[in-house]
């Protein structure tokens, strides 16, 4: 968004609205009613070296989900009835995109009978057949409506938080998988991959994460935190897999 001095004491970047959102807000609706009196403008993270386009899509303990972009220095707020989001493009696009994919089926196809000859699917899974299986964000947007939308209710909270990290086993980036043409100043191939995975209940207010070093869940319980401290505590999230061996 455009920004003038005038603007310095509603001003804020990019990677801090989510903080912003989560200190000053209760519900989805309320930061609805409230995003457009801030400014946040392209400023240029210096860890990347560009001035990343925000995509934010923020959820509550009732279900309601909102997307936030910040895009050519517009902000637009969508309603996100499917819960899901991208990095790119803008999420328009992706929800237009999915109609490209109208033939999508949790069930399995049944036999096509051409003339004398009986085409059969190949085994389990027919009906998602054509979905885009590629680490892009629009093929990762399609691949995450069509895992969330198909899995069986979870009866518990538990039972909720496992169901979404099998969900997210499927947008897990190998090392090497998605590469840059050239090395970087230093030789070294640069290589986007999944460095860490999280899931929040947001009815018990506990952050569940893993690691690409380390599969294992583990759980942050922002309820027995001090709501009330005045620094910023930090929680490690390093650790190597422990592989527990079944030998007898």
């Amino acid at each position: 968004m455009p920004y003038t001095t005038a603007d310095a004491g509603k001003t804020m970047a990019p990677w801090e609205l989510g903080s912003w959102a989560l200190e000053n807000f209760a519900s989805v609706e309320e930061v609805r009613a409230n995003v457009g009196n801030v400014v946040v403008p392209a400023v240029v993270y210096e860890g990347w070296g560009i001035a990343p386009e925000v995509h934010f899509i923020i959820s509550d303990a009732t279900g309601k989900s909102v997307v936030i972009e910040f895009v050519g220095g517009k902000l637009t707020v969508y309603d996100a009835p499917l819960g899901v989001i991208t990095n790119s493009p803008a999420f328009d696009w992706q929800m237009t995109n999915l109609r490209n994919y109208v033939n999508f089926s949790m069930t399995n196809m049944p036999p096509v009978k051409l003339g004398p000859v009986t085409l059969e699917p190949f085994g389990q899974g027919s009906g998602m057949l054509g979905l885009p299986g590629d680490f892009t964000p629009p093929s990762r947007f399609v691949r995450a409506v069509a895992f969330s939308q198909s899995v069986f209710q979870p009866k518990t909270g538990g039972d909720a938080v496992l169901e979404a990290f099998h969900i997210l086993n499927q947008f897990d980036i190998p090392k090497g998988a998605a590469r840059e043409h050239e090395k970087d100043a230093h030789g070294n191939i640069l290589a986007d991959y999944t460095i860490w995975t999280a899931a929040s209940d947001l009815r018990t207010k506990r952050f569940y994460f893993r690691t690409y070093e380390n599969s294992q869940i583990r759980m942050v319980d922002l309820m027995k935190m001090n709501l009330d401290a005045k620094d910023i505590v930090t929680i490690s999230m390093k650790g190597d897999e422990m592989i527990k061996p079944l030998t007898p």
